[in-house]
């Protein structure tokens, strides 16, 4: 048996991708002057390290290229952009080479304010285009750098126009409650941050409204905003208890991290697929600007593996890029807490489940009674078939949840008992099976693993008839479950509707070895030997686990081997 788990702006973008980053990496032709040139094996390496996902390798690799061909501007480019990209120096290198392009006039203004220079920055942010980029950030960083030479009223003007964008009004106005906060402004900062919503906020809205209303004395306001926080994102919690600690501190407190701030809200403004380089440029710069800005590396790290395609699975360069940028949060950072579990999931990925579990516990040492975190350690042992150690954590999990257990509880009871059956133990699992379904009663996938191991122990076919019919009614389009409801149909002996059945679960999961299996099964039952064996042949070839495949072989020779003369 196989178990199933349960796991306006687009415009904007795409008119920015096209007007500011034409020359993205791996969008067009470039071609060097002649194959011999000795930057052409460089160029290569670069175009093969865009390809697959490694930024920093194709950064690398365009500089070498441009030291054998040095006045090729498409290499710097291309090496620029590569650069941002990956956060790499070899952007600041190489942007001075670029007049014109609105992201190295970004890059360079950004160096400017660091450096204490905000006239200069107020100077490459006015370079910038008249286009729809520069009508997205310009106001925000101008704001900022007139914030820096001292001036809170010509900020706060450079804003207001802006406070009726319908896409980005929101931006605005925290910026300028930013501003006015950090100049000591309370009156204003109170009214403009009066009309920033604390209903459903994200993460760094809460920690910037918690703050400010803790700083105003109206601690319970702060503490329902957090609570807010954690009621629409509950892999949150965990950071409430050091998010409170640092309440009493403001948030932005120097004109560079406000900027860093511009570019990290217009960023989760961006959460579009078509927006996604946009994004990944904006949280470069906002690092770039202030390295410490945890939040701003949860939201890349999610950008560098997530992609609009349902089907898509990152590569490994793309997993080792997130946990590169998650590196640096420290276990005193308040959102270490969301960026280890993000680690551990990546690590679980690239097939490191000890890592992975060690970071988990280190978080459950300080968190002993999280279920989600005792319940994420026995996933990941149980995902990497160590059953023995994933049962001491779904232990835990459901001693903390208490008595009675609430109805979310069904997954630690589920997956508790899938590991004790995995491990030899029915007796101990079948009670934690059917307090699953007690639980979830619905559930077609506890329905389908309880009604599939009670047929494969002979045991309560009818009641087992009736559950897998009614997983199939919850989930009719699911390979695995019409597999089970026509296994249990085929030891009741009605061959005909198991073959039907069975046909139509091999149609929705055709490389599925146990499916076709079953399929052999009641072909041979039938008494259409061709077809058992063809499919037992087949379900040989989509390398079945080692049980599955010591009895598709059996079968055949049982059937099918010539006797000796």
């Amino acid at each position: 048996m196989h178990i199933s788990l349960p796991s306006s702006r687009a415009a904007l973008a795409a008119c920015i991708l096209l007007s500011a980053c034409a020359a993205s990496p791996g969008n067009g032709a470039l071609t060097p002057k002649t194959p011999p040139d000795p930057a052409y094996g460089a160029f290569l390496a670069a175009r093969y390290a865009d390809s697959v996902g490694d930024p920093a390798s194709a950064a690398n690799f365009y500089v070498k290229a441009l030291r054998a061909d040095p006045t090729n501007q498409e290499l710097a480019e291309e090496g620029f952009l590569a650069g941002v990209l990956s956060g790499s120096p070899q952007a600041m290198q190489l942007a001075p080479r670029l007049p014109g392009n609105a992201l190295a006039a970004l890059l360079l203004g950004n160096q400017a304010a660091m450096n204490g220079d905000y006239a200069a920055a107020a100077r490459f942010i006015n370079s910038l285009p008249n286009d729809q980029l520069a009508t997205l950030i310009k106001p925000l960083l101008l704001a900022w750098t007139q914030f820096g030479e001292g001036s809170e009223p010509k900020a706060l003007a450079m804003l207001r126009p802006a406070f009726g964008n319908s896409a980005f009004g929101a931006v605005y106005v925290l910026n300028a409650a930013l501003i006015a906060d950090a100049a000591g402004d309370t009156k204003t900062a109170a009214q403009l941050y009066g009309s920033v919503s604390p209903l459903s906020p994200n993460l760094r809205l809460a920690q910037i409204l918690a703050s400010w209303y803790t700083r105003q004395g109206d601690k319970p306001q702060a503490q329902a905003i957090l609570a807010a926080l954690a009621a629409t994102h509950p892999d949150l919690a965990i950071a409430l208890p050091q998010l409170r600690r640092q309440m009493t501190s403001p948030v932005i407190s120097t004109p560079v991290q406000g900027m860093a701030e511009a570019y990290l809200t217009l960023a989760a403004s961006l959460s579009q697929p078509q927006a996604v380089f946009l994004r990944t440029v904006f949280l470069r710069f906002a690092l770039q600007l202030r390295p410490d800005l945890s939040a701003a590396r949860l939201i890349l790290a999610g950008t560098q593996i997530n992609s609009a395609d349902p089907n898509y699975t990152p590569s490994d360069m793309q997993m080792r890029n997130a946990l590169a940028t998650l590196a640096p949060i420290r276990p005193d950072d308040p959102l270490y807490g969301p960026a280890a579990i993000q680690e551990a999931e990546l690590l679980t990925s690239l097939n490191q489940p000890d890592k992975a579990v060690a970071l988990l516990d280190g978080l459950i040492a300080s968190h002993p009674d999280n279920v989600g975190l005792l319940a994420a350690a026995g996933d990941i042992r149980r995902g990497a078939g160590q059953c023995p150690l994933a049962l001491p954590y779904y232990q835990k999990a459901i001693a903390a949840v208490g008595e009675p257990p609430p109805s979310a509880a069904w997954t630690l009871f589920f997956d508790r008992g899938i590991c004790e059956d995995q491990m030899g133990h029915w007796s101990a699992a079948e009670p934690d099976i059917e307090q699953a379904l007690k639980l979830a009663p619905d559930q077609p996938y506890v329905l389908n693993y309880l009604g599939y191991s009670w047929a494969l122990h002979g045991k309560n076919l009818d009641q087992a008839q009736a559950m897998l019919t009614k997983a199939v009614s919850l989930d009719p389009n699911d390979g695995a479950v019409l597999d089970s409801l026509g296994f249990i149909e085929l030891k009741r002996g009605d061959t005909k509707r198991a073959l039907a059945l069975l046909t139509q679960a091999v149609q929705l999961a055709p490389d599925d070895a146990e499916v076709n299996g079953h399929l052999g099964d009641a072909f041979w039952q039938a008494g259409q030997a061709l077809q058992a064996a063809y499919q037992w042949d087949r379900a040989l070839n989509l390398n079945p686990d080692p049980k599955l495949k010591a009895e598709l072989e059996a079968k055949i020779d049982q059937h099918f081997s010539t006797p000796a003369p």
